[in-house]
């Protein structure tokens, strides 16, 4: 076996050996230190806008601010130590009839080569690709727990009190939280790993995820305290608080989240060389902004005493089929149009991932090696050639998104209050009804897009 050939063949096998969960349970752990650092961060942000915490503006509270910047700084250099870049030590070796046959290597290593050799080694960047657990495994995870769970809950709708039925869901909490609130997101993303026919190494994959993440934390001030702010302060006060509330959920939140997200996806630019491109980030930063969003809504519905059960169990499913996607494909559509932006800006040269250039920092010179980047054999999304094509005006998409994001919210809360005037049983049917037209709305439209989105048509 020739130099090049071991090492490569030594590469490829430390990346097979290298599990499908690592990602998965990195990105585990990060959002869970995100969620906590976003309830320091809105602490910040109501010393800021809103020290007495009455819904109006001011007044400016020092203790807040002094609070959560000292609880948040450890968690910050926590999150920037695990997201610290990846190093790989690459050893190349070339045939050189000046060369040797015997070379030292780090931590006493000899390395012997058949024929005379020049041996060079570089410090680079991890650029393993991006491996994710199977979305059909991770769907049977999350039905299978939900399902678990929810049993696991049922006993306290007949005796809430008693201790064993207390123990059991005290028990199963933690789990059933963890596969509710994840598993859903990481199946969706293992889709669009494996279905958007783009090569993309684990670093990138999982900076879209973090970017999605962190675009939460301006979309929390914005409706904790600048919506409601702005109402109350155009109102004259003179509003009731389920009018503010409707207004964040109908105006704010789709307005504000959009725009949050776009943001994060243009943080990320340099990663985004084409249309298909700017839509696969675009998907993967709303699954991260649903991330710790669905975090949340999953663990209060946690809290619903008695009817846990009914309440984890819907709250779950509709999220992981309905929510969840629904972020993602929003956000996509703006980040097609930015990966048009940045396509024209780039005049169309992408760039070609099938060599490295390695560079000795010491004397500059360049060493070029083959690469072998893992790429996905791909299918269609459902529609196995879609007619529909797609704007590449980014107002034009983020409102598209905007629209998408406000009908969801609005029509769910016109449907909620509507069920209000029902008895109770017609009151569920009605809005799980209306819950099942909306995803299957979804998915229709989803599948179309996702499709034009793929062949990159465009209207000028």
């Amino acid at each position: 076996m020739q130099p090049s050939e071991a090492n490569h063949a030594s590469s490829q096998g430390h990346l097979n050996q290298e599990s499908r969960w690592h990602s998965v349970w990195r990105m585990l752990g990060i959002v869970v230190l995100l969620w906590f650092l976003a309830q320091f961060v809105v602490l910040i942000a109501a010393g800021f806008l809103d020290g007495d915490l009455n819904g109006e503006f001011g007044p400016l509270d020092g203790g807040l601010i002094l609070a959560g910047s000292i609880c948040s700084a450890p968690m910050v250099l926590l999150l920037l130590a695990i997201r610290r870049p990846k190093l790989e030590h690459i050893i190349v070796a070339q045939p050189d009839a000046s060369g040797t046959q015997v070379h030292s290597l780090p931590n006493t290593r000899i390395l012997q080569t058949p024929v005379p050799t020049t041996m060079r080694q570089y410090i680079v960047r991890s650029r393993h690709p991006l491996r994710v657990p199977i979305a059909k495994h991770l769907w049977m995870l999350f039905l299978g727990g939900v399902i678990i769970s929810s049993i696991a809950f049922a006993p306290l709708l007949l005796d809430s009190s008693n201790v064993l039925f207390l123990l059991l869901a005290v028990c199963v909490a933690v789990p059933a939280w963890l596969v509710g609130f994840s598993t859903p997101v990481f199946a969706w993303w293992s889709f669009s790993a494996s279905r958007f026919q783009l090569t993309t190494n684990r670093q990138q994959g999982e900076a879209m995820l973090i970017a999605g993440m962190l675009s939460t934390f301006p979309a929390l001030i914005i409706n904790s305290f600048i919506a409601p702010g702005t109402v109350l302060l155009l109102s004259g006060g003179d509003v009731s608080a389920t009018t503010v509330e409707n207004i964040t959920i109908i105006i704010s939140a789709p307005v504000g989240e959009e725009i949050c997200k776009a943001l994060a996806v243009l943080s990320l630019s340099s990663m985004i060389d084409s249309k298909r491109r700017g839509f696969q980030v675009g998907f993967t930063v709303g699954l991260g902004f649903a991330l710790l969003e669905n975090l949340q809504y999953i663990l209060f519905s946690l809290f619903a005493g008695e009817f846990v059960a009914i309440s984890y169990g819907l709250t779950s499913i509709v999220r992981g089929i309905g929510s969840i996607p629904g972020h993602a494909l929003w956000t996509a559509c703006s980040g097609y149009a930015i990966g048009h932006m940045l396509e024209q800006r780039k005049f169309g040269i992408q760039p070609k991932f099938d060599t490295w250039g390695l560079v000795n920092p010491m004397t500059g010179e360049t060493t070029t090696i083959s690469a072998n980047p893992s790429t996905y054999l791909t299918q269609s999304f459902l529609v196995k050639k879609s007619e529909l094509q797609l704007p590449t005006s980014i107002p034009v998409m983020l409102g598209m998104a905007m629209f998408g994001h406000a009908f969801w919210n609005g029509s769910s809360v016109l449907i909620s209050h509507l069920a209000l005037n029902l008895s109770p049983a017609l009151g569920l049917i009605l809005d799980l009804t209306w819950i099942v037209i909306l995803i299957t709305l979804l998915w229709t439209i989803g599948r179309f897009v996702i499709s034009a989105a793929m062949e990159e048509k465009t209207v000028t």
